[in-house]
């Protein structure tokens, strides 16, 4: 709680946690994750729902306007569901993405994969600020949630960080992880997102 049962809980935090497990999966920054569409030429879920392929709409010019189109496209892979942790597959994007895409189809009113879920908005686009505060939200309520104070100075980008130190350390090489972020170098990585991370056992 608040964010399961995924497929019945508020709006809110459906749309917060799918926020930020396709934040952490992609490596992206909030505005190539605003970029995403539903169009059946953008959102592509694989047999069996193993995987979904996540295209940002036609014209969209990523942060770095060198980043070849391929680079851009994302394909998350399923979390294998355990039977000694079943609950890892609740974080599994995957999940998460078919849940969201699902349960705002009647209300949206346009082709963009985050959409906002309450208002006089509810339906529309979301803008790359309020989607970045969604990020921070989700953090923040995650410790919330388990006692815990929230780290100081936690932003969306917070999940570059993060997710590509991780990725790193279990083995990726430093050319994809800066492919997948969208960095022309790893000094960018170097200088400002590497960290030292603990061992993690998948």
């Amino acid at each position: 709680a608040p964010f399961e049962l995924l497929a019945s809980v508020e709006l809110k935090h459906l749309s917060l946690k799918t926020a930020l497990l396709t934040a952490l999966a992609s490596i992206k920054r909030v505005g190539d994750l605003q970029a995403f569409s539903v169009d059946d030429t953008c959102l592509e879920f694989g047999p069996g729902d193993s995987h979904v392929i996540l295209r940002p709409r036609p014209g969209y010019v990523p942060k770095v306007p060198t980043t070849p189109f391929r680079d851009q496209v994302v394909n998350l892979q399923a979390l294998p569901l355990e039977e000694a942790d079943p609950a890892s597959a609740l974080l599994c994007p995957v999940r998460a993405l078919l849940i969201y895409v699902d349960r705002t189809r009647h209300f949206r009113r346009t082709e963009q994969l985050f959409v906002c879920f309450e208002g006089q908005q509810k339906g529309n686009a979301v803008s790359k600020q309020r989607l970045a505060h969604w990020v921070v939200d989700a953090i923040s309520l995650s410790y919330q949630n388990q006692g815990e104070p929230c780290p100081l100075g936690v932003h969306a980008h917070s999940t570059k960080g993060v997710a590509s130190s991780y990725a790193l350390a279990h083995g990726a090489s430093l050319a994809d992880i800066c492919r997948a972020a969208g960095w022309a170098t790893p000094n960018t990585f170097a200088r400002f997102y590497n960290l030292r991370v603990e061992a993690v056992s998948s």
